[in-house]
Protein backbone atom coordinates (compact mmCIF):
# COMPACT_ATOMS: atom_id res chain seq x y z
CA UNK A 1 0.00 0.00 0.00
CA UNK A 2 2.88 2.39 0.74
CA UNK A 3 3.81 2.50 -2.94
CA UNK A 4 0.41 3.80 -3.95
CA UNK A 5 0.37 6.59 -1.40
CA UNK A 6 3.97 7.52 -2.12
CA UNK A 7 2.85 8.07 -5.72
CA UNK A 8 -0.05 10.16 -4.46
CA UNK A 9 2.24 12.29 -2.33
CA UNK A 10 4.30 13.04 -5.46
CA UNK A 11 1.03 13.81 -7.30
CA UNK A 12 0.05 16.24 -4.55
CA UNK A 13 3.31 18.14 -4.98
CA UNK A 14 3.11 18.07 -8.76
CA UNK A 15 -0.45 19.39 -8.89
CA UNK A 16 -0.20 21.95 -6.09
CA UNK A 17 -2.20 25.02 -7.11
CA UNK A 18 -3.55 23.43 -10.29
CA UNK A 19 -6.82 24.69 -11.70
CA UNK A 20 -7.49 22.29 -14.58
CA UNK A 21 -8.87 18.77 -14.33
CA UNK A 22 -9.30 15.72 -16.51
CA UNK A 23 -13.02 15.74 -17.36
CA UNK A 24 -15.45 12.85 -17.43
CA UNK A 25 -15.20 12.62 -21.21
CA UNK A 26 -11.78 10.96 -21.06
CA UNK A 27 -11.70 7.88 -23.31
CA UNK A 28 -8.42 6.36 -22.17
CA UNK A 29 -7.12 4.91 -18.93
CA UNK A 30 -8.30 2.11 -16.65
CA UNK A 31 -11.87 0.80 -16.75
CA UNK A 32 -12.25 2.00 -13.18
CA UNK A 33 -11.53 5.73 -13.23
CA UNK A 34 -12.16 8.89 -11.30
CA UNK A 35 -14.19 11.84 -12.50
CA UNK A 36 -15.15 15.40 -11.63
CA UNK A 37 -18.30 17.27 -10.78
CA UNK A 38 -17.88 20.46 -12.80
CA UNK A 39 -20.44 23.27 -12.94
CA UNK A 40 -23.15 21.12 -11.38
CA UNK A 41 -25.70 21.84 -8.67
CA UNK A 42 -24.59 19.47 -5.90
CA UNK A 43 -24.71 19.66 -2.11
CA UNK A 44 -21.07 18.89 -1.31
CA UNK A 45 -18.11 20.56 -2.98
CA UNK A 46 -15.65 17.72 -2.28
CA UNK A 47 -17.51 15.01 -4.20
CA UNK A 48 -15.33 12.66 -6.25
CA UNK A 49 -16.86 10.41 -8.89
CA UNK A 50 -15.74 6.79 -9.26
CA UNK A 51 -16.98 5.29 -12.51
CA UNK A 52 -18.39 1.79 -12.25
CA UNK A 53 -16.28 -1.10 -13.57
CA UNK A 54 -19.54 -2.80 -14.59
CA UNK A 55 -21.06 0.15 -16.51
CA UNK A 56 -18.71 3.03 -17.32
CA UNK A 57 -21.51 5.61 -17.73
CA UNK A 58 -22.58 5.03 -14.11
CA UNK A 59 -20.69 6.04 -10.98
CA UNK A 60 -20.66 6.25 -7.23
CA UNK A 61 -19.70 9.37 -5.31
CA UNK A 62 -17.31 9.88 -2.41
CA UNK A 63 -17.72 13.07 -0.39
CA UNK A 64 -14.10 13.19 0.70
CA UNK A 65 -14.36 14.74 3.18
CA UNK A 66 -17.98 15.40 3.93
CA UNK A 67 -16.66 17.05 7.09
CA UNK A 68 -13.35 17.19 8.93
CA UNK A 69 -12.96 19.36 12.02
CA UNK A 70 -11.38 19.42 15.45
CA UNK A 71 -9.94 21.62 18.17
CA UNK A 72 -7.63 23.91 16.20
CA UNK A 73 -8.99 22.62 12.87
CA UNK A 74 -11.78 24.61 11.19
CA UNK A 75 -14.22 22.39 9.32
CA UNK A 76 -12.89 21.39 5.89
CA UNK A 77 -16.40 20.33 4.79
CA UNK A 78 -18.32 22.82 2.71
CA UNK A 79 -21.75 22.94 1.11
CA UNK A 80 -22.65 25.03 -1.91
CA UNK A 81 -25.98 26.15 -3.34
CA UNK A 82 -24.26 27.34 -6.51
CA UNK A 83 -22.71 25.36 -9.38
CA UNK A 84 -19.14 24.51 -8.44
CA UNK A 85 -15.75 24.23 -10.02
CA UNK A 86 -14.24 21.02 -8.66
CA UNK A 87 -11.35 21.42 -6.20
CA UNK A 88 -9.88 18.05 -7.26
CA UNK A 89 -6.77 17.76 -9.48
CA UNK A 90 -6.38 14.66 -11.66
CA UNK A 91 -3.58 12.95 -13.53
CA UNK A 92 -3.76 12.39 -17.30
CA UNK A 93 -5.82 9.16 -17.29
CA UNK A 94 -8.04 10.03 -14.30
CA UNK A 95 -6.63 7.18 -12.22
CA UNK A 96 -5.31 9.48 -9.45
CA UNK A 97 -6.65 12.61 -7.81
CA UNK A 98 -5.76 14.99 -5.00
CA UNK A 99 -7.63 17.71 -3.12
CA UNK A 100 -5.69 20.19 -0.98
CA UNK A 101 -6.95 22.87 1.39
CA UNK A 102 -5.52 25.15 4.06
CA UNK A 103 -8.15 25.49 6.81
CA UNK A 104 -5.95 27.95 8.73
CA UNK A 105 -2.42 29.37 8.43
CA UNK A 106 0.23 26.70 8.87
CA UNK A 107 -2.20 23.77 8.52
CA UNK A 108 -2.78 21.78 5.34
CA UNK A 109 -5.37 19.11 4.61
CA UNK A 110 -5.11 16.59 1.74
CA UNK A 111 -7.44 13.96 0.31
CA UNK A 112 -5.73 11.46 -2.01
CA UNK A 113 -7.31 8.82 -4.25
CA UNK A 114 -5.78 6.23 -6.60
CA UNK A 115 -7.41 3.54 -8.73
CA UNK A 116 -6.10 0.02 -8.05
CA UNK A 117 -7.80 -2.57 -10.27
CA UNK A 118 -11.28 -3.06 -8.73
CA UNK A 119 -10.66 -0.68 -5.84
CA UNK A 120 -9.84 2.93 -5.04
CA UNK A 121 -7.21 3.55 -2.36
CA UNK A 122 -7.82 6.62 -0.22
CA UNK A 123 -5.67 8.60 2.17
CA UNK A 124 -6.47 11.57 4.42
CA UNK A 125 -3.52 13.69 5.58
CA UNK A 126 -3.31 16.63 8.00
CA UNK A 127 -0.01 18.48 8.28
CA UNK A 128 0.47 20.93 11.15
CA UNK A 129 3.24 23.50 10.67
CA UNK A 130 1.62 25.96 13.05
CA UNK A 131 2.59 26.54 16.68
CA UNK A 132 -0.67 25.19 18.14
CA UNK A 133 -1.95 21.62 18.42
CA UNK A 134 -4.88 20.02 16.62
CA UNK A 135 -6.92 17.58 18.73
CA UNK A 136 -10.24 15.72 18.85
CA UNK A 137 -10.40 15.36 15.07
CA UNK A 138 -13.71 14.16 13.62
CA UNK A 139 -13.87 13.13 9.95
CA UNK A 140 -16.78 11.92 7.81
CA UNK A 141 -16.40 10.34 4.38
CA UNK A 142 -19.72 9.67 2.67
CA UNK A 143 -20.06 7.06 -0.10
CA UNK A 144 -23.15 7.09 -2.32
CA UNK A 145 -23.79 4.46 -4.97
CA UNK A 146 -27.26 5.73 -5.92
CA UNK A 147 -26.13 6.65 -9.46
CA UNK A 148 -25.34 2.99 -10.15
CA UNK A 149 -28.33 0.95 -11.28
CA UNK A 150 -29.33 -1.57 -8.62
CA UNK A 151 -27.49 0.08 -5.73
CA UNK A 152 -30.13 2.57 -4.60
CA UNK A 153 -31.29 1.27 -1.20
CA UNK A 154 -34.40 2.91 0.34
CA UNK A 155 -34.33 0.27 3.09
CA UNK A 156 -31.58 -1.65 4.92
CA UNK A 157 -32.10 -5.08 3.41
CA UNK A 158 -28.94 -4.91 1.28
CA UNK A 159 -26.57 -3.29 3.84
CA UNK A 160 -24.16 -5.45 5.88
CA UNK A 161 -21.56 -4.92 8.59
CA UNK A 162 -19.31 -7.35 10.49
CA UNK A 163 -20.01 -8.27 14.12
CA UNK A 164 -17.83 -10.86 15.90
CA UNK A 165 -16.25 -11.58 12.52
CA UNK A 166 -19.58 -12.46 10.86
CA UNK A 167 -21.59 -10.45 8.30
CA UNK A 168 -24.84 -9.11 9.73
CA UNK A 169 -27.59 -7.03 8.24
CA UNK A 170 -27.16 -3.60 9.79
CA UNK A 171 -30.80 -3.51 10.95
CA UNK A 172 -31.89 -7.13 11.43
CA UNK A 173 -28.57 -8.26 12.92
CA UNK A 174 -28.26 -5.52 15.56
CA UNK A 175 -30.18 -4.37 18.63
CA UNK A 176 -31.20 -0.99 19.99
CA UNK A 177 -33.28 0.07 22.98
CA UNK A 178 -34.27 3.70 23.19
CA UNK A 179 -36.34 6.47 21.71
CA UNK A 180 -36.75 6.28 17.95
CA UNK A 181 -36.74 9.32 15.64
CA UNK A 182 -39.82 10.34 13.68
CA UNK A 183 -37.91 10.03 10.40
CA UNK A 184 -36.12 6.98 9.05
CA UNK A 185 -33.34 5.77 11.34
CA UNK A 186 -29.67 5.95 10.29
CA UNK A 187 -28.24 2.87 12.05
CA UNK A 188 -24.65 3.09 13.30
CA UNK A 189 -22.06 0.96 15.10
CA UNK A 190 -19.08 1.92 17.19
CA UNK A 191 -15.94 0.04 16.18
CA UNK A 192 -14.18 -2.49 18.42
CA UNK A 193 -11.17 -0.89 20.09
CA UNK A 194 -12.40 2.59 19.19
CA UNK A 195 -14.21 5.37 21.06
CA UNK A 196 -17.87 5.50 22.02
CA UNK A 197 -19.26 8.17 19.70
CA UNK A 198 -22.03 8.96 22.18
CA UNK A 199 -19.37 10.51 24.44
CA UNK A 200 -18.61 13.20 21.85
CA UNK A 201 -20.56 16.42 22.41
CA UNK A 202 -20.03 17.40 18.77
CA UNK A 203 -21.61 14.18 17.41
CA UNK A 204 -25.16 14.96 18.54
CA UNK A 205 -26.64 13.68 15.26
CA UNK A 206 -26.59 10.19 16.85
CA UNK A 207 -28.42 11.24 20.02
CA UNK A 208 -32.18 10.94 20.55
CA UNK A 209 -33.82 14.31 20.14
CA UNK A 210 -30.94 15.72 18.10
CA UNK A 211 -30.88 13.66 14.92
CA UNK A 212 -31.99 10.46 13.14
CA UNK A 213 -28.79 8.52 13.90
CA UNK A 214 -28.90 5.68 16.44
CA UNK A 215 -25.86 3.74 17.69
CA UNK A 216 -26.72 0.09 18.34
CA UNK A 217 -25.49 -2.06 21.24
CA UNK A 218 -23.14 -4.18 19.10
CA UNK A 219 -19.72 -3.02 17.91
CA UNK A 220 -18.29 -3.60 14.45
CA UNK A 221 -15.43 -6.10 14.65
CA UNK A 222 -14.09 -4.67 11.39
CA UNK A 223 -14.88 -1.17 10.07
CA UNK A 224 -16.12 -2.61 6.77
CA UNK A 225 -19.60 -1.77 5.46
CA UNK A 226 -21.13 -2.89 2.18
CA UNK A 227 -24.29 -2.85 0.11
CA UNK A 228 -25.20 -5.26 -2.68
CA UNK A 229 -26.97 -4.94 -6.02
CA UNK A 230 -30.73 -5.36 -5.61
CA UNK A 231 -31.03 -7.89 -8.46
CA UNK A 232 -27.50 -9.27 -8.78
CA UNK A 233 -26.55 -10.66 -5.36
CA UNK A 234 -22.90 -11.25 -6.30
CA UNK A 235 -22.20 -7.55 -6.98
CA UNK A 236 -21.13 -5.43 -3.99
CA UNK A 237 -19.71 -1.98 -3.26
CA UNK A 238 -17.96 -1.51 0.08
CA UNK A 239 -15.81 0.90 2.02
CA UNK A 240 -13.39 0.58 4.94
CA UNK A 241 -11.01 2.88 6.83
CA UNK A 242 -8.40 1.75 9.33
CA UNK A 243 -8.54 2.91 11.99
CA UNK A 244 -12.17 3.99 11.90
CA UNK A 245 -14.39 5.76 14.41
CA UNK A 246 -17.85 4.57 13.32
CA UNK A 247 -19.71 2.75 10.54
CA UNK A 248 -23.24 3.70 9.57
CA UNK A 249 -25.80 3.83 6.78
CA UNK A 250 -28.45 6.39 5.95
CA UNK A 251 -31.11 5.26 3.44
CA UNK A 252 -32.49 8.80 3.27
CA UNK A 253 -29.51 9.73 1.04
CA UNK A 254 -28.78 6.75 0.57
CA UNK A 255 -25.17 6.40 1.71
CA UNK A 256 -22.77 4.25 3.70
CA UNK A 257 -19.94 5.41 5.96
CA UNK A 258 -16.79 3.98 7.44
CA UNK A 259 -15.46 7.17 9.00
CA UNK A 260 -11.72 7.49 9.68
CA UNK A 261 -10.21 7.98 13.11
CA UNK A 262 -7.24 10.35 13.17
CA UNK A 263 -4.93 10.93 16.15
CA UNK A 264 -4.15 14.36 17.57
CA UNK A 265 -1.65 16.38 15.55
CA UNK A 266 0.89 18.38 17.61
CA UNK A 267 2.82 21.31 16.08
CA UNK A 268 5.36 20.12 13.52
CA UNK A 269 3.66 16.75 13.03
CA UNK A 270 1.69 15.05 10.23
CA UNK A 271 -1.11 12.52 10.75
CA UNK A 272 -2.67 10.27 8.14
CA UNK A 273 -5.16 7.43 7.76
CA UNK A 274 -5.90 5.07 4.86
CA UNK A 275 -9.14 3.77 3.43
CA UNK A 276 -10.49 1.78 0.54
CA UNK A 277 -13.50 1.61 -1.76
CA UNK A 278 -14.09 -1.89 -3.13
CA UNK A 279 -16.08 -3.12 -6.11
CA UNK A 280 -16.58 -6.83 -5.54
CA UNK A 281 -17.98 -9.77 -7.49
CA UNK A 282 -18.57 -12.78 -5.27
CA UNK A 283 -19.80 -13.52 -1.75
CA UNK A 284 -19.34 -11.77 1.58
CA UNK A 285 -16.64 -14.20 2.70
CA UNK A 286 -14.58 -13.23 -0.34
CA UNK A 287 -15.20 -9.54 0.27
CA UNK A 288 -14.02 -9.85 3.88
CA UNK A 289 -10.89 -11.75 2.86
CA UNK A 290 -10.12 -9.17 0.18
CA UNK A 291 -10.63 -6.22 2.55
CA UNK A 292 -8.33 -7.81 5.16
CA UNK A 293 -5.66 -8.50 2.54
CA UNK A 294 -5.83 -5.06 0.91
CA UNK A 295 -5.79 -3.23 4.26
CA UNK A 296 -3.25 -5.64 5.81
CA UNK A 297 -5.56 -6.45 8.74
Amino acid sequence: MRGFFYKLAILAVATAGCTSVETDTAKTGPALRLGAYEGEQISGTHLLRVHSPWESTQYLSINFPEHCWGEGLPNVGHMSQDPISTPWCYNADSSEAVFEHSPRPGVSYRSLAAVDSMAVRLEMVIENKSDSAISDIRALVCMRADKMTGFYFPTYRTVYVWIDGQPKNIKLGTSYEGKMPLQQVAWALNVEGGPDNLTFDDMGWFRPGRGPGRIVAERASLPLITTRHLDKPRLWVATIWNPARIVFANPAIPCIHSDPLLPDCPPGETVRVQGLVLFHEGDLAGLLERARREMKL
